[in-house]
Formats: structure tokens, C-alpha cells, sequence
């Protein structure tokens, strides 16, 4: 089975994006935000309603974030791209109708979306219903909801992208599969775990090291 190999992160570095053009990248992955209609990539939270963000690097203008259109462009004939949507401020709006109408002419066979929010996610995939949309499943706890509400009945089953640690057995991985589809998981940066993750036949794997996806 072929995996799905994704670089981390690559869409919210400029300097980055030229390796979606490296052999050992299936996909890049970036995390975007909605402002205002405008799609931007960055990893760390808005600092309020300021135009900055903040995080270990300390204060970024948010007007040098990567946008969405250099994103695909770079991706464009290289590889996929996987948009994590994430929600700017509480009371921003819905960025699942501002991503839909930003990829309203875009090749969206090559693009994946993820959210840590479900009820987001499930917007986006009414918004643009040919566009692989997956559930982030960050705790345990998040686990045992997804796997009873498909028990359950309650959710349609629905692709997942999981932290790594959460799995501990190839059983676990073939339980989630034949209820979610779809297995992805994120953020594996030792190469001897990518190698034992894919023997336990998950989809698709996401790190921040190219020589661990070069390994897979």
C-alpha cells in the first residue's frame, strides 16, 4: 500500500515551499486562517485583533504571512496540499464558506483539508463536497467520541488525522480504518516509527523531517 508522505509546516514558510518540488514529498501541509475573505498560512495564533502573531519566535507581521495562492502555486504539478483550517478568533466569522470561495477555481483533486474542529469540518465538506476533508483526533478522549458516534450511528464515517502517540497496536490502526475510511497521522519525526506506522497500514503520514518521508 502507498503511503501519503507530508512535510509539515511547509506551507507557512516561503523558504519551504520549493520543497514540494523534493521526490520524498507527496504532499504539503500548511496551517491557514480566514481574514476577512483573505486566506493566510502561519502556524501560531493572531495576537488578538492586532495585525501581528506570536509565538517562540516572538512578534511576525501577519501581512508577511504565505497566502493560499503561493501555496498552490508552488504545490502545482509537484504535489498535494493538505489546508488544516483553523478558526482566527471566536467570533470570526465561518472560515469554511471564505476557504470554499478561495478555492472556487482552484484543481481541488490535489487539495485535502483537516480540521481540529468537527462541526468546521463538517461545514467545509458542505461548502465543497469534492474536497477530502478530515477530523484531527488530538486526544484520547477525541478517539473514544469518534469511534462510539460511528458506532453509534451518529456521524457519517469520516476520514481522521490522529497524533501518532494515540496509536499503540496494528489492531488499533485497522479498528479506526474500517470505521474512518482513512487513516492519517501526524507529527512522526523518527524514522524507525514512520516504518512501523506504515506497516500497520496507515495512509498517510505527516512530518517535519524530509529524511524520515525519504525513508518511508
Amino acid at each position: 500500500m502507498s503511503v501519503t508522505r507530508v512535510l509539515h509546516g511547509a506551507g507557512n514558510d516561503r523558504a519551504l515551499l520549493a520543497l514540494a518540488a523534493h521526490p520524498a514529498v507527496d504532499a504539503i501541509e500548511a496551517d491557514v486562517w480566514a481574514y476577512g475573505g483573505t486566506i493566510l498560512a502561519h502556524h501560531n495564533r493572531r495576537l488578538g485583533p492586532l495585525p501581528f502573531t506570536i509565538g517562540r519566535g516572538g512578534l511576525a507581521r501577519l501581512g508577511d504571512a504565505v497566502t493560499l495562492d503561493e501555496i498552490l502555486d508552488a504545490a502545482r504539478r509537484n504535489a498535494d496540499v493538505v489546508l488544516d483550517l483553523r478558526q482566527a478568533m471566536p467570533l470570526g466569522g465561518d472560515p469554511s464558506a471564505d476557504l470554499a470561495r478561495a478555492l472556487d477555481a482552484a484543481d481541488r483533486a490535489h487539495i485535502r483539508v483537516t480540521c481540529e474542529d468537527w462541526l468546521l469540518a463538517d461545514r467545509v465538506h458542505a461548502w465543497v463536497p469534492d474536497i477530502a476533508v478530515a477530523y484531527s483526533i488530538r486526544s484520547e478522549g477525541q478517539l473514544r467520541t469518534y469511534l462510539a458516534a460511528r458506532d453509534a450511528g451518529t456521524i457519517d464515517a469520516t476520514p481522521v488525522v490522529i497524533r501518532h502517540t494515540l496509536l499503540h497496536t496494528p489492531d488499533e490502526v485497522a479498528t479506526l480504518r474500517e470505521r474512518a475510511g482513512h487513516v492519517g497521522v501526524w507529527t512522526v519525526d523518527e524514522t524507525d516509527r514512520a516504518l512501523e506506522l506504515v506497516a500497520w497500514g496507515v495512509d498517510a503520514i505527516t512530518s517535519n523531517r524530509v529524511t524520515v518521508l525519504n525513508a518511508i
